[in-house]
Order: structure tokens, then C-alpha cells, then sequence
């Protein structure tokens, strides 16, 4: 269950300037005034960070790191966390997925580092500190981007004499002339099952879901820009251009791998995870530039990302945010990252760092894919704040999109639901909602 917040405890707005002017390189160590030895306790669900654990505890035998998985990712973990932090048994680091971070700071789960981690601002762009920093504080390092990109069957589209899409309306130009050269295969899928899928796309369009001005907030889910975006997608379903398929179905799976879907727009992290949905598609996809409302124009959202933060039952909160920004922000802590999770940093230095020179196994046939993530990131998007609900939002979207599609209603009508969803709990919750 959800646990109440005070309107008046989250930050009101997002400060996205300088922490401080110091630019002090992380060095990761022991505790500054004494060699005891010291245990931190870090739950992350990420597989093959028990690996970058390793690599830290072997720099510094006086800050033992010990790794646990949760019994659940995601809100089943931070509900957990909000549950827990009263009675004190909370661990001192907590993996957070960018748009969670607001309410674990609204609860008073987690607390700002700004003591202990200085020029942050010289080190990453604003996209990326927006997703950490809140009324002037800074709550992790951010450590991955994510942004969006087309991923496309080369060798049918080479067939077809199609290249990539440069615009969406050129996406659904080619989406006909495929659905025309074979009626079985599509340019892509809508999907009702990703509410982050969605929001990144909306964010390339200039949408901006929530805004806070002191206690009160401002809900706008079913803006133009995003009504823009469901209307987008609205056409290309009624004129049978796109497959209704959601993201990793059984069926979605099968889709990707035969064929019928030759397109997909995804992420960064694409290559991770189509090795287990097109298992016999390696080297055969290519990723390029998500397709533009207005071409030449490189504004892009994500879809993913997340951070480390200090939680507030820690009792080295100092040591626990150094071992944040090591992993984070240091050379050796984001080589590891990269070598061992597949991250792509937030940090620009750490997307130039050798261990991203060669591309994903699946995307061997693609030398430059890292160098093209790194171009993409330049041109990110994002969401002034995150709402302090979003868990909400998120399980209205599938169920509005989902309901449409069975429906066969307009998607727009699915935002507005959303948007009643939304206000509605942010008010219930105690938080003073503009309109």
C-alpha cells in the first residue's frame, strides 16, 4: 500500500544548478577519521553488480560494501523501503529508478549527499542532474542515460529498399509502404504494457507531466504535447501500420524474432534484452536516431534510468555516498558498471571510456552503437520533476491504454484517465494540486 505523504515535504521545485564550485575527484577510501572498518549495506536488483561490489571492497578494505537483492524490484521495493524506515531497518544505499526518487524523498526515506559530494555540476548535464537534484539537494549521482532510439531489421529494410525514418512523419510514410510490400509485417508496436515507453516519448514532444511552485502542484499528463503523441499512435492503429502487441509478450517475442515486427522503438539498452526476445535475429538490427517531430531537430526522451541514494536510517551516510559517487562517477567505478551491468553512464566522460569502444555482442554489425547512444544523449529531454505518484500514473497508463485498445476508443481519452488518476490520488494523499 502506498503510504501517505505531506504535501509540504517534497521539494518544490528542481534546482538544476552547481552544488558547488569544487571539482574533487572521487577517490573511494576509508572513513576520514578513523581506520574502523566499516560495513554498508546496498540492495540492488541489477545483475552483475555483485561484481562492481567486489571491485570497491578491493580498493578500500575499510568500507566493506555487502550486497543484497530485494524480495522485489521496482514500487514493491520502495513501498518496502517507505514501510521500513520508521522502524529504523532500512540499508544505507538503495538502488531508485529516476522516477521513484520524489516519493522516497517525500517519505523522508532518503537524504542529500550534498555534504559529501561536491561538482557534480561540472561533471554531468542538466537532464541528468534533474533526475537527482530537488529543491537545491542532490539525493545520488546519477548513474545511467537512457535515451530513446529506433532499432530496425536492416537486412528487411535494405529488401525493401527502405532506410531508417528520420522524422515520425516519415516513420509512418514507411510504415505503409512496408505494410503494402508485405501485409504480415510491421514498422513497430504500440504498447499499452510500458508507461515509461510512453512518458520518454511524450517528453521528446515537449510535454512536462508535473510542476511544483511551494505546496502546490501543477498536473498536466493530458497536455497537447502528449495528446500529440497518443494521436500519433491513434492513426497508425486504425490504419492497421503498427502491431497492438505490448512490449515482452509471449507473442510480442515471437513477433520480433520471425520477422513480422521489424522495428522497435526502444532505448539504449535495446541490445541487453533482444538477445532473449530475437534470440536468432543477432547482427541483423541496426539503431538509429528516434525519428524527430521536426526534422534535424535531436530532441530525445528516456526510458529507464536510475540512481544510488543514502537512506536516512544510515549511520555513515559519508561512506555510503562515497561509495555512490566511486561507482557512479569515478573512471574505475563506471568501467566496472559498463563491463559488468551494461550501463551507459550518465557522465559524458564515462560514455568515452575504452570498455564502450566495441558495441553490444548483439549489434556486432554495428562497430559505431555506442557512439551513437553518446550523440543521442546530448539531446536529452526529461520531465522537470517527476510526480510524487508516479507508481500511480504508471498503473493508470496500462490500464487506460489497455482499455482503449480493447475498446478501440480514442488513446487520447486514455491520458485524460490518467490525469483524473493521478490529481485525484495526489489530492487524497494530502498534497494541494493547482486547478
Amino acid at each position: 500500500m502506498y503510504v501517505r505523504i505531506g504535501a509540504g515535504v517534497l521539494a518544490a521545485a528542481l534546482v538544476l544548478t552547481a552544488c558547488s564550485g569544487n571539482d574533487t575527484k572521487p577517490t573511494g577510501g576509508s572513513s576520514s577519521s578513523t581506520n574502523e572498518k566499516i560495513e554498508l549495506n546496498y540492495v540492488n536488483w541489477d545483475g552483475g553488480m555483485d561484481k562492481v561490489v567486489d571491485d570497491w571492497n578491493k580498493l578500500n578494505p575499510n568500507i566493506q560494501v555487502k550486497l543484497t537483492k530485494p524480495s522485489g524490484t521496482g514500487y514493491t521495493l520502495y513501498n518496502k523501503l517507505i514501510t521500513n524506515n520508521k522502524a529504523g531497518t532500512n540499508p544505507d544505499i538503495t538502488e531508485v529508478e529516476y522516477q521513484a526518487l520524489p516519493a522516497l524523498i517525500a517519505n523522508q526515506v532518503v537524504v542529500p549527499i550534498d555534504d559529501y559530494v561536491k561538482g557534480l555540476d561540472t561533471k554531468y548535464d542538466k537532464a541528468s542532474l534533474s533526475q537527482v537534484q530537488f529543491e537545491g539537494k542532490t539525493y545520488g549521482v546519477p548513474q545511467n542515460v537512457c535515451p530513446m532510439v529506433f532499432f530496425y531489421r536492416k537486412d528487411i529494410f535494405d529488401k525493401l529498399g527502405l532506410k531508417a525514418p528520420a522524422t515520425w512523419a516519415e516513420y509512418a510514410t514507411t510504415a505503409a509502404a512496408i505494410k503494402k510490400a508485405d501485409p504480415k509485417k510491421f514498422i513497430g508496436n504500440f504498447t499499452a504494457a510500458d508507461p515509461g515507453w510512453f512518458a520518454g516519448l511524450a517528453q521528446q514532444a515537449g510535454a512536462n507531466w508535473w510542476k511544483a511552485d511551494g505546496d502546490t502542484w501543477t498536473v498536466k499528463i493530458n497536455d497537447d504535447a502528449s495528446k500529440k503523441v497518443a494521436d500519433f499512435w491513434d492513426d497508425l492503429i486504425k490504419k492497421g501500420l503498427v502491431s497492438p502487441q505490448p512490449n515482452w509478450s509471449a507473442q510480442w517475442n515471437t513477433d520480433m524474432n520471425n520477422g513480422t515486427l521489424i522495428g522497435w522503438v526502444g532505448a539504449q539498452w535495446g541490445p541487453n534484452q533482444l538477445p532473449s526476445i530475437a534470440k536468432d535475429t543477432a547482427g541483423k538490427w541496426a539503431a538509429a536516431p528516434l525519428p524527430a517531430w521536426t526534422a534535424g531537430d535531436t530532441t530525445v526522451g528516456i526510458w529507464g534510468g536510475e540512481t544510488e541514494a543514502v537512506t536516512a536510517n544510515s549511520k555513515h551516510p559519508a561512506e555510503a555516498a562515497k561509495f555512490v559517487e566511486w561507482m557512479n562517477s569515478s573512471e574505475a567505478g563506471m568501467a566496472s558498471l559498463i563491463k559488468n551491468v551494461q550501463a551507459f553512464p550518465a557522465s559524458p566522460a564515462g560514455q568515452q571510456l575504452p570498455e564502450l569502444k566495441s558495441p553490444p555482442p548483439f549489434m556486432s554489425n554495428q562497430p559505431d552503437y555506442n557512439t551513437l547512444m553518446a550523440t543521442a544523449a546530448k539531446g536529452v529531454r526529461t520531465f522537470d520533476i517527476w510526480g510524487p505518484n508516479a507508481n500511480v500514473t504508471f498503473d493508470s497508463y496500462s490500464n487506460a491504454f489497455g482499455g482503449a485498445l480493447q475498446k478501440k476508443t480514442a488513446l487520447s481519452g486514455a491520458l485524460d484517465a490518467m490525469q483524473d488518476a493521478t490529481v485525484s490520488d495526489m489530492k487524497k494523499l494530502g498534497f494541494q494540486v493547482a486547478g
